[in-house]
């Protein structure tokens, strides 16, 4: 990486362009992935994910940059995702294009997930249900704040419905933001999210009663703290999230008929750990409750994993998780094993 960084250093260089560079780093990961009852229950599983940073700075000290992302996985060949674009001076950086999210950059939000390919994330409480960062596509297009200062941080995102043929577009419009804090070792942060919600056609298209719903689910709010209890870090995470725009096939005929039956508060409450069991060793691990689950009764759902470091950027990763659904109480396991390294 580093001959390649200088060799690109100094074709920018002259080009009129002293200060600017092009950055080249990510990471590759390959094994095995089980999931119950897939139809080939065990695949391999693998990743290339290659990021591309330009920069530059001006004679006033202010970074310029943009970036992009390549992922390349066993069953899907991407192209590059929609860059972003950013402006950043001191503790403050603004950019725009393919959102970030702030939900998605929450402190404490990833910390405790697990296996190879984070085994469907059930750690993440927000469920997606706000902007979050798009690896292998177009992405919402928006605008992220970001700023930290000592022990505080906060970010700010706000994304719109793009027109124009954008593949995202899905009718609404979203502003979120948090406000971390750290304190004695512990990181305390809370967040929200207000969505202009917008009708963008019925609820079903074949049979069934058709009514109006942008079908689209938003998170409220969040909370997350993090933080050493002994030999661990805990990590504890509620969240709030609405499904009351959501068709749901409530008399079981395969047809919408009604919204979930969970409506605008449901709630995951979650607590998951991290420990060092060696010197090279960490083994992570969560439970959580999300209400939205099994037509608004609830599914708890856990989560368990290793990673091993190999040193030199590699590793050896596993982990095993369940996963519910919105139908029934049934869940499924999933495990994967493999190896990691950055470049």
């Amino acid at each position: 990486m580093q001959k390649l960084l200088f060799a690109t250093t100094a074709l920018v260089a002259t080009a009129g362009m002293a200060a600017a560079d092009v950055t080249f780093g990510g990471y590759a990961r390959w094994g095995m992935e089980y999931v119950e009852d897939r139809d080939t229950e065990t695949q391999i599983e693998s990743r290339m994910r290659l990021i591309v940073t330009a920069t530059t700075e001006s004679d006033a000290g202010l970074s310029f940059g943009a970036q992009t992302r390549l992922n390349i996985d066993e069953d899907d060949l991407n192209t590059f995702n929609q860059p972003r674009f950013y402006v950043a001076y001191e503790g403050l950086e603004v950019s725009v294009g393919n959102t970030q999210g702030a939900f998605e950059f929450m402190p404490g939000m990833y910390t405790d997930s697990v296996g190879l390919n984070g085994l469907g994330y059930e750690n993440v409480v927000f469920n997606y249900a706000a902007d979050a960062y798009s690896s292998g596509g177009q992405g919402r297009q928006g605008i992220d704040v970001k700023y930290s200062m000592g022990a505080l941080s906060a970010h700010l995102s706000y994304s719109t419905d793009e027109t124009g043929g954008s593949s995202v577009t899905d009718g609404d419009d979203r502003l979120a933001a948090f406000l971390a804090y750290d304190v004695n070792g512990w990181t305390l942060a809370g967040g929200f999210q207000d969505v202009n919600d917008e009708v963008v056609g019925d609820a079903t298209a074949t049979g069934g009663a058709a009514f109006e719903t942008s079908g689209n689910a938003y998170t409220n709010w969040v909370l997350t703290a993090s933080g050493p209890v002994g030999p661990a870090t805990i990590i504890g995470k509620i969240a709030s999230n609405d499904y009351s725009n959501v068709a749901a096939d409530l008399d079981g005929d395969g047809n919408a008929d009604g919204f979930h039956p969970v409506g605008d508060d449901a709630m995951v409450y979650h607590i998951g750990a991290t420990f060092d069991v060696a010197a090279a060793t960490t083994v992570s691990g969560f439970i959580n409750n999300d209400e939205a689950l099994d037509q608004g009764d609830g599914v708890t759902q856990f989560g368990a994993g290793f990673v091993h470091d190999l040193g030199g950027g590699a590793s050896v990763r596993g982990g095993v998780a369940t996963m519910g659904n919105f139908f029934d109480d049934e869940t499924i396991t999933k495990a994967d094993l493999g190896v990691q390294f950055s470049f």
